[in-house]
């Protein structure tokens, strides 16, 4: 009936006729080919094909020519079957009825709609929706499980931009497990991969072959396995920028500050901060140490390989400290660069402990006398650690000084 119905809409469209004809005939094309090369075997110069019904009437046939081949459609209510008379060597075409392929949809019962709904339909929804933190899909997201059994802290990458959408779009096996091996393979430690990760999410961005040219040109320079596992655990923004920008890092370091290549390696492995740090802070504080400080270049050479994260700190904060050292406590230049601790010091901690010794009659930091004091633990260790090792006090009596300070 389908097949039937088809053929009376296309017999009845005479503005697609054409279409119809072409259609139809394409459709036949290969048993037309192959009756003309049986006809040329048979000396039979007749090439007409004819689709024929006798139990219907000529009226009811609808002719179709085009280029040559004359088709006979029959349209009858009666009939389930099209028959085709073709040369004996041609098999005719059958097409089984299909009047009931719809039967099966009568077994479907579709719920009205004030029915009470009965399913648990509290998973259907987006995908991603809205949010401002990873707890709301802690509970769906594998990923975001799997992120927080590696230590990844979370909801330190929540404050960056569009970091929500782009981690919960990830999948872990397939976007985060391959740079995982990577960096357990450049000797990334099991318990620092989440703190890898925390620091620099955008790992997963980066292109898989660039990470390994980027390993592949500390090797070329003789950096050691081990220096390379120090560099990345210290700085996982490293992988970040390509092997172009950090040669030319290495270049103005070794240039400017008249370094070889082994004081070079020394630097990335002690200070690799320093070597992708903003270059604009690096030359400002260069030339804070170099001009305002007065420290020659020797001097400034010992102290960026000594204490190289000098020159990632604040410079003010780095002048008000090296001002209050040399000016009011007199301490030269060269005990400044033998104990560059000092200068990563807050001024008021440093002015609070030195008035501190002063009041004692302590504050002696000539390693050549007697009752020395060294610098680095002047500066360093807790309030307590200050009064018991070097004030040799209680510090009740050091927070009593300090109110009256």
């Amino acid at each position: 009936m389908l097949f039937q119905r088809f053929y009376s809409i296309l017999s009845a469209a005479r503005p697609a006729r054409n279409i119809t004809t072409n259609l139809t005939t394409r459709f036949i094309w290969r048993n037309n080919r192959l009756q003309q090369c049986l006809s040329r075997e048979n000396n039979d110069d007749s090439a007409d094909v004819k689709l024929s019904n006798p139990n219907i009437s000529s009226e009811d046939t609808k002719r179709f020519d085009d280029g040559g081949y004359t088709l006979e459609v029959a349209h009858s209510s009666n009939d389930n079957v099209v028959n085709a008379a073709l040369p004996s060597r041609i098999q005719p075409i059958t097409i089984a009825p299909c009047d009931n392929f719809l039967d099966d949809d009568d077994d479907i019962t579709l719920p009205k709609p004030l029915d009470v709904c009965t399913e648990d339909l509290s998973d259907i929804g987006p995908y991603l929706t809205p949010t401002f933190t990873f707890a709301k899909y802690a509970n769906k997201s594998k990923t975001i499980q799997k992120l927080v059994k590696l230590g990844v802290e979370l909801y330190k990458l929540e404050s960056e931009e569009g970091m929500i959408n782009y981690i919960l779009g990830l999948d872990f096996e397939r976007d985060m497990k391959p740079y995982i091996m990577f960096l357990s393979d450049c000797g990334v430690p099991a318990d620092q991969l989440g703190h890898f990760i925390t620091k620099n999410p955008h790992i997963f961005k980066e292109d898989m072959d660039d990470l390994h040219t980027r390993i592949r040109y500390l090797r070329a320079h003789e950096f050691s396995i081990d220096m390379i596992k120090t560099i990345i655990c210290k700085n996982p923004r490293w992988l970040l920028h390509s092997t172009k920008d950090i040669d030319g890092r290495f270049g103005y370091f070794q240039t400017n500050f008249h370094l070889n290549g082994n004081q070079v390696r020394i630097l990335a492995v002690k200070g690799p901060k320093v070597i992708t740090y903003k270059m604009l802070h690096i030359i400002a504080n260069t030339f804070s140490i170099r001009e305002e400080m007065q420290f020659n270049r020797i001097q400034v050479k010992q102290l960026l390989l000594r204490m190289p994260k000098l020159w990632t700190k604040n410079r003010e904060n780095l002048m008000r400290t090296f001002e209050y050292a040399h000016d009011e406590m007199m301490l030269p230049l060269d005990f400044i660069v033998q104990s560059p601790h000092i200068l990563l010091c807050r001024k008021a901690r440093l002015q609070q402990r030195h008035m501190f010794l002063v009041e004692l009659k302590k504050a002696q930091y000539d390693p050549t006398k007697p009752l020395y004091v060294s610098l680095r633990a002047l500066v360093e260790g807790t309030d307590v650690d200050f009064c018991r090792n070097i004030a040799m006090t209680s510090v009740d009596m050091y927070n009593a000084f300090l109110k009256t300070f």
